[in-house]
């Protein structure tokens, strides 16, 4: 073999070693990030946070005042399901953690979003309900009225806390528009904004966007390697 031959044979080795340790380098990071975790990560439903559903007990705790009517949520990772263990979020006019249900009429937001493993047939659902005393039956919301304020199930399912705390913040206004309950006092202008609450669920690509452009950048890169390695070594055997 001429030394021009023991060159170019090991310069096709070299760079098919550049391109396995690059695969390997790939394969590391998409284990790192769980990309073959065949749950998608994480199937939990996210709930508002402390700091949130304090914020929604107050303004639920105005309205109330206002209306002598209990408000209140609750965020389940279940659509069918009513156990205690399933609610993630729970919280009323009378305080997070506190059940509308202790007060003798109230009206209840139920928002229950289900998220499925990328390895399973079924898709992610959810579930949109309005339930009430028996008083107000009859006299609450459903969940096609809460739908034109933008609390649907698309939306429960991009974000479960956001759309909770919308969903119980309109209770009051549609128990107005129902007639079952008088319009607020008017809130000032210079009124604190709301807290934004909630973030994106189960949304692996959205969560891991850069780590996947970096992946795809370095995959290619091996993948270059690997196919120049070949070319080499397939010129060198034909020039013999």
């Amino acid at each position: 073999m001429s030394t021009q031959q023991q060159t170019k044979k090991g310069g096709a080795a070299g760079w098919i070693i550049t391109g396995v340790i690059l695969v390997g380098i790939v394969l590391a990071i998409i284990a790192g990030e769980g990309g073959f975790d065949s749950s998608d990560n994480d199937t939990s439903v996210p709930p508002p946070t402390a700091q949130e559903t304090a914020d929604l007990a107050a303004r639920l705790a105005e309205a109330e005042k206002a209306h002598g009517i209990c408000y209140g949520w609750e965020l389940s990772r279940s659509t069918y399901s009513t156990r205690p263990e399933d609610v993630v979020s729970m919280g009323s006019s009378r305080g997070a953690g506190v059940s509308a249900r202790e007060c003798d009429d109230w009206v209840i937001l139920q928002v229950g979003v289900e998220y499925t493993s990328a390895s399973s047939e079924s898709e992610d659902s959810a579930a949109i309900d309005v339930d009430s005393s028996d008083s107000l039956t009859g006299k609450h919301p459903y969940s096609g009225d809460l739908e034109r304020m933008g609390v649907t199930r698309d939306a429960a399912l991009n974000d479960p806390a956001a759309t909770t705390g919308l969903g119980v913040l309109s209770l009051p206004l549609l128990m107005v528009e129902e007639g079952a309950a008088h319009a607020l006092p008017a809130t000032p202008a210079d009124a604190a904004q709301p807290t934004p609450i909630g973030r994106p669920g189960s949304d692996f690509v959205g969560n891991h966007t850069g780590a996947l452009i970096a992946l795809g950048i370095i995959g290619g890169i091996a993948l270059l390697c690997l196919i120049i390695g070949l070319i080499i070594r397939k010129r060198g055997k034909e020039a013999r």
